[in-house]
């Protein structure tokens, strides 16, 4: 089992109905700060665009600004959409962020999902939008690691003589990558880079993306070698098993009809997903029904745990994240400081 495992919150910055945007972002920064005063490690902005379901077109801007307002916790992207933007900016802001924020940045990587609207404005499908990322992330880690002058010539970037200013501290085990794809994990691998599955993807898919890491690491390093894996899930705890799971459905079935308005001609992949398929892949039911699927994540590699709770309500939202700590949590941070203290 995943010993020392990281807990934290996904952050999609969904609107109250009838919330302004700016109501809806002092929300959430309410809801960090009781995330870094209950101990969560980490908190992870989305990046989506055109979407009145999740604003978070700029999501280093969000990530400046909850570390502003907290003392610990981490804040990271999950998952920047690198493919979208210039490498060189990216880096900058992700050097800046980490000045002044030392040991509290994450980052993840993603290609973006099939959301035609985003895809067209940005002139990117999926297929380029893969291809930037790939080039993308380890020119960026070069900027950050050379000290001098750093020059790249790719297909899709080139630049001469970069002396990225500040110096990068950001180390690679804070960095993701958010992918099933077989020559991203790859790149991922030889860059020392972690993993991340999105709340839709089934123990199944997890383990393969584990799998195809480890088998490339043994060739690359000549030895086994685990990813950070971080999987977001989906979270509705309550006493009552079913009023868990039927809370569960109702805000998913209104979270796909949303989302199918930015899918266009290609379905996205929770499309096809039958509603009680997809609730397998949640965390929903009694504390115990979910402890249970959470001691099966980190049975299989999974060590940061991300929860996105399955609702528009803040109050609610916020009460869900409480009890899952409270009621949850607390019995693998007991384990793992019992596995500890007998090493």
């Amino acid at each position: 089992m995943t010993t020392n495992p990281k807990l934290g919150a996904m952050l999609h910055i969904t609107p109250e109905l009838g919330q302004t945007p700016t109501q809806t972002y002092q929300s959430f920064t309410h809801l960090v700060k009781e995330l870094d005063q209950m101990g969560f490690d980490n908190a992870w902005v989305t990046e989506h665009h055109f979407n009145d379901m999740s604003l978070t077109p700029s999501p280093l801007h969000l990530m400046g600004h909850f570390l502003a307002k907290t003392e610990q916790i981490s804040i990271g992207s999950a998952a920047l959409l690198v493919g979208f933007h210039n490498p060189i900016e990216v880096a900058e802001s992700l050097a800046v962020l980490d000045a002044l924020y030392p040991e509290r940045v994450f980052c993840g990587f993603a290609k973006g999902g099939p959301f035609e609207s985003q895809n067209s404005a940005f002139k990117a499908d999926k297929d380029l939008s893969r291809a930037r990322m790939i080039e993308a992330v380890p020119a960026m880690l070069e900027l950050w690691q050379d000290q001098t002058e750093s020059t790249h010539h790719g297909e899709h970037y080139q630049w001469n003589n970069v002396n990225l200013q500040p110096n990068c501290g950001l180390q690679n085990s804070r960095l993701f990558i958010a992918s099933g794809d077989e020559q991203t994990i790859e790149m991922a691998v030889k860059n020392n880079l972690g993993l991340m599955a999105a709340q839709f993807w089934d123990m199944a898919k997890i383990h393969q993306q584990i799998s195809h890491y480890q088998k490339v690491a043994q060739t690359v390093f000549k030895q086994p070698k685990k990813p950070n894996m971080m999987a977001a899930r989906g979270l509705f705890v309550h006493q009552n098993s079913a009023v868990a799971k039927q809370s569960a459905l109702e805000h998913i079935r209104s979270f796909r009809e949303q989302k199918a308005k930015h899918w266009g001609k290609t379905p996205g992949p929770m499309a096809n997903l039958d509603p009680e398929e997809m609730l397998s892949r949640m965390l929903c039911g009694t504390p115990e029904e979910v402890a249970e699927k959470v001691y099966s994540l980190l049975q299989n590699g999974v060590t940061h745990l991300a929860l996105n709770p399955l609702t528009q309500n803040h109050s609610v939202r916020c009460d869900q994240l409480h009890w899952f700590y409270e009621e949850v949590w607390g019995q693998f941070l007991n384990k793992d400081t019992k596995q500890r203290q007998s090493a």
